[in-house]
């Protein structure tokens, strides 16, 4: 860095004028460099004074496209959409859908067990964080791409090798380790998925980029899904599961492919002591908005987290085969899908706070929904489970939209790969414990565990559905802390 700051004795003026406009040169005064480049030291002295007590402005962010021409950024991110859809295949089968959980179950594992692929996609991400503080920027894009060809070995082997041990714990144990290292590689590579972007898409068009993205990969996921409930059947075999996860293998390697062609912005913002991680823990103190939306998240991923993999469960519990369970299952991803279209354009015009709060009233009334539901005879439940996933599967997505808008405008630009890390993180863990939970409670009660209430008798799923509806109502609360955030507040 600092011989990058000599080397800006031969700039043009206007260069270092535009930078100062900007919070970038800031740190080189904090960090007492100015005092080794005099020409530098006053007019870096007497821009931060003037921005001292100030919020970091918005035209920081507008460097995150810096060096990227306008035809680059939409070619980048016609190619995010190819890649991204590619690659959630593998992750959506393993640990976003009915697949991965039946998978576990065939091969002889434990409700508890059946929870840990989806938890672990998101608890493991907990490995961006030193990634971010050791890995530079301009090297991210090679890290990643490096680290998902090696996570692709282990994704392979993890699949393959149970076919050799067969169904019983060694096959569930050597699958679930194989999975984790797996994954641990995956999610470090991934470290600079979100800096990309922030690089290559434009500040005015992020609600309806990311509303798109999801979409697309989306709909991809769907019919990855459907195809592998068809391919499965009503009694599938194990070999069933591999030859599908092992084609999505092979999707999650042209992701790779489709990535490095990608164009790389080179905001001078974010290369600047990126390994400083006390600094940023620091400004992340200071930064309330950003630590209240956080805890908010959190809390709402909580929930929302019980309406994703144990409904799997839950459908099996009331008797359905694995091809039916994998199709109703699949209707959360309609439900995407329909909402996703909308979604970004409705973030970006109504702002975040509404699309949050219409989140928690109809999701906690699809929790009570479900709760009906599964009073009712079987085939009533074929035809109402469906509607109650799509709705669940479309306000979810949107909240994530929102989620995902509401973090771009809140994380500085500044160590964005650390900032960015550590709040995805902390967001997704409710979502990654909460399946866990459900998971080791039925491993306690036993899926036959019943209770009066009310005159009525609720089994173990029940009760834990209309718990978490009653818990998306109380949540609200927290939702008065959130700022809002509005297409005009990032534009």
């Amino acid at each position: 860095m600092f011989t990058c700051l000599q080397t800006a004795q031969a700039w043009h003026p206007a260069d270092i004028l535009t930078l100062l406009k900007h919070r970038t040169l800031q740190l080189c005064y904090d960090r007492k460099i100015c005092n080794q480049l005099p020409w530098l030291a006053n007019c870096v002295k007497t821009r931060v004074i003037m921005q001292e007590n100030t919020e970091p402005v918005e035209d920081a962010r507008a460097l995150g496209s810096q060096g990227l021409t306008a035809e680059q950024q939409t070619r980048g991110m016609r190619s995010i959409y190819w890649a991204a859809s590619a690659g959630a295949v593998q992750m959506v089968l393993a640990g976003g859908s009915a697949v991965g959980v039946l998978f576990i179950k065939q091969l002889g594992g434990s409700d508890f067990q059946a929870m840990l692929p989806a938890s672990l996609m998101l608890l493991l991400r907990v490995m961006q964080l030193p990634i971010s503080m050791k890995v530079p920027p301009r090297r991210g894009k090679g890290f990643m791409i490096g680290c998902w060809n090696v996570a692709t070995v282990f994704f392979a082997l993890a699949f393959l090798l149970p076919f050799l041990t067969g169904e019983g714990q060694l096959g569930v144990i050597l699958f679930l380790s194989l999975f984790s290292v797996a994954m641990v590689i995956s999610a470090s590579g991934t470290t600079f998925w979100f800096p990309l972007l922030h690089d290559l898409v434009p500040v005015q068009m992020r609600g309806r980029f990311f509303g798109k993205l999801r979409s697309v990969w989306n709909f991809t996921s769907v019919l990855a899904v459907l195809g592998a409930g068809a391919f499965l059947g009503k009694n599938p075999a194990l070999w069933q599961f591999q030859v599908i996860f092992l084609l999505a293998v092979g999707l999650f390697i042209l992701r790779t492919v489709v990535i490095r062609q990608v164009p790389t912005g080179n905001s001078l913002a974010g290369e600047l002591d990126f390994n400083d991680w006390r600094h940023y823990i620091k400004g992340l103190l200071k930064q309330r908005a950003l630590v209240l939306f956080l805890i908010y998240y959190g809390v709402l991923g909580f929930f929302m987290g019980i309406l994703g993999q144990p409904l799997v469960l839950y459908i099996k519990h009331l008797g359905f085969p694995a091809s039916d369970n994998v199709i109703i299952f699949c209707f959360g991803n309609f439900g995407m899908i329909a909402s996703l279209f909308v979604a970004g354009v409705l973030v970006d015009r109504l702002g975040t706070k509404r699309i949050f709060l219409t989140s928690h009233l109809v999701l906690c009334v699809v929790c009570f929904f479900v709760v009906a539901v599964g009073t009712m005879s079987r085939t009533a439940a074929m035809y109402l489970l469906p509607v109650a996933l799509v709705v669940a599967g479309g306000m979810i997505a949107a909240s994530g939209v929102a989620a995902t808008a509401q973090m771009f405008h809140l994380v500085p630009d500044r160590g964005r790969a650390f900032f960015m890390s550590l709040s995805w993180i902390i967001i997704v863990a409710g979502r990654a414990i909460s399946p866990l939970c459900v998971g080791g409670l039925l491993g306690l009660a036993g899926e036959n565990w019943t209770i009066t209430l009310a005159g009525m008798q609720w089994d173990i799923f029940q009760l834990i559905l209309a718990v978490t509806g009653a818990g998306m109502l109380a949540a609200i609360v927290l939702l008065r802390s959130v700022q809002e955030v509005k297409h005009n507040d990032r534009a």
